[in-house]
């Protein structure tokens, strides 16, 4: 297994050309977009405790506290999920359309869930990031919801906390280049899994990767929660 991830990293070329010859199976992309999931499930957790210490003090919300950690590790992991495994290679699938790529949906799907190795390297360190710098930022404490005014402020400053600005630049950039790392690996995924020439590959992998750059950038400076666990 570790040498064939090595084959996939170093040499995308030649490990998707062999795979374009061996039974379809599902198996391992399943074991590494689920491992990608319990990631982003557990940085999920983990940043969830800003939210905590945010409204901890609010009386209606104390009791929910330990629910809001477990709610989002379970959205994280469904939506690192459904978006690595089943819109991001609907999409390629579909922008291949436009090329005549002939291959399965099932052999889009699998030749992704290959792909996604960089991404989750990348989530890895971007864990680690997190729990370096969440201690650090400075969350301010709500005691009542009845105040907007009282909220938007909180929120305000929570936004301008240097740590908490410095890490979601941080995984933007980071999500960014293992998201580019992951794109060359997809091109030549989709080359075989679609027969598409070399150009129509990276057509069809980098029009979405380029847009879900641009978000993650915009949603780091903006403040927006973003999408993927990554």
């Amino acid at each position: 297994m570790a040498a064939q991830i090595g084959v996939l990293l170093l040499k995308p070329e030649s490990f998707f050309a062999g795979l374009s010859g061996e039974p379809e199976s599902l198996k391992v992309p399943a074991l590494i977009a689920i491992t990608g999931a319990i990631i982003s499930a557990a940085t999920a957790g983990l940043t969830s405790g800003i939210t905590i210490k945010l409204f901890g003090n609010v009386p209606e919300m104390a009791s929910m506290a330990p629910a809001l950690g477990i709610f989002g590790a379970v959205v994280a992991f469904f939506t690192f999920l459904v978006l690595w495994v089943l819109i991001i290679p609907g999409i390629f699938y579909l922008i291949s359309m436009a090329f005549s790529g002939t291959g399965t949906f099932k052999k889009t799907i699998l030749f992704s869930g290959y792909g996604l190795v960089p991404v989750i390297i990348g989530s890895i360190i971007t864990l680690f990031v997190s729990f370096y710098y969440i201690p650090l930022i400075q969350v301010p404490t709500l005691t009542s919801l009845q105040n907007p005014a009282a909220i938007e402020a909180a929120m305000q400053q929570l936004m301008q906390d240097t740590a908490f600005r410095e890490l979601r630049l941080i995984s933007a950039v980071l999500s960014g280049i293992f998201l580019l790392w992951s794109a060359n690996l997809w091109i030549f995924g989709l080359k075989h899994a679609r027969s598409l020439t070399l150009k129509q590959a990276a057509i069809t992998v980098l029009i979405p990767v380029a847009a879900y750059i641009v978000f993650l950038m915009y949603t780091a400076m903006s403040g927006i929660p973003g999408l993927g666990g990554i």
